[in-house]
Order: structure tokens, then C-alpha cells, then sequence
């Protein structure tokens, strides 16, 4: 599959998405207090700049190449990998879904054995709970199953 037109649109978008979430980091959430230090607005201030930085490049080298660019088939893995977190977080939840698709990835795509897996599962888990949820007091989203209980 080739396209020359999502060489162009697909960078605009990231530049939007990443307005908007800057955005909203520093006003809904906040960014930085002078008594306890990184609110929850902290790290996705953070990372939507970054967003908005790297559209503006890609966007920017898109119209220097001239050629179309090709999609391979493996490619979409990752697309179909982040339908499958949006989808999954509102039925059991950010943090769990988090963790099956690290298991999922590096079991099924990556072939890992068991060790590496759970080694970096835990490490997975010590940021997510720990900086983000406790550090950064973060509030993930829970999904419906979580919900009721």
C-alpha cells in the first residue's frame, strides 16, 4: 500500500493531537507547584511537546521527499496494538490492559521466553504504579469491569 497524502496529513494531525493535549495538561491538570513539585499534567505536558516538535519535523521532511511511502503488512500490528489499549482500557481498565499488552507483545510478537517477560513486566509495573500513580498521583482510567467491583 502506498500513499503520498498520509506522508503530509498524518504529521498535521500529531501536531493537532499534541496542541491539545498540551493544552490540557497545563490548564486541567497542571504542570508544576512550587509546594509538592510535577502535578499530573507534569509528564503529558511533556510528551505532547514532544508530539507537536516531531509533526512539525515529519511534516517538514515529508515535503522534501518526493517518493510515495509503502506500508508493509507487520506495520499495522502496531496501529491494530493501539485500537486494541483504547478499546481494552474501557472494559478492564488503563492498568491492566497496559500489562496484558506488554505479556501479549513480547510474547506473541517478540517470542520471548517467560524471564525477559516478567522482568520487564515488573519494571513496567514500578513505573506505572509507582511514578505515576503515586509519585505523579495520576488517576488512571478504569474500565467497567473495575467499576463495579
Amino acid at each position: 500500500m502506498t500513499s503520498s497524502i498520509t506522508k503530509r496529513i498524518l504529521p498535521l494531525i500529531f501536531v493537532v493531537m499534541g496542541l491539545i493535549f498540551a493544552v490540557l495538561g497545563f490548564t486541567q491538570f497542571g504542570f508544576w507547584s512550587d509546594a509538592n513539585g510535577p502535578m499530573p499534567g507534569f509528564f503529558p505536558s511533556i510528551m505532547a511537546i514532544v508530539m507537536v516538535l516531531s509533526g512539525i519535523a515529519s511534516f517538514i521532511q515529508s515535503l522534501k521527499d518526493t517518493e510515495a511511502v509503502e506500508y508493509k503488512p507487520d506495520e499495522f500490528l502496531v496501529i491494530a496494538g493501539g485500537i486494541g489499549i483504547f478499546v481494552a482500557t474501557f472494559i478492564i481498565g488503563l492498568v491492566p490492559t497496559i500489562f496484558l499488552y506488554v505479556i501479549l507483545w513480547l510474547k506473541l510478537v517478540e517470542k520471548s521466553s517467560w524471564k525477559p517477560i516478567l522482568i520487564v513486566l515488573a519494571i513496567v509495573a514500578f513505573i506505572t504504579i509507582g511514578v505515576f500513580g503515586m509519585w505523579l498521583g495520576i488517576q488512571f482510567p478504569m474500565g467497567i469491569f473495575e467499576n463495579i467491583l
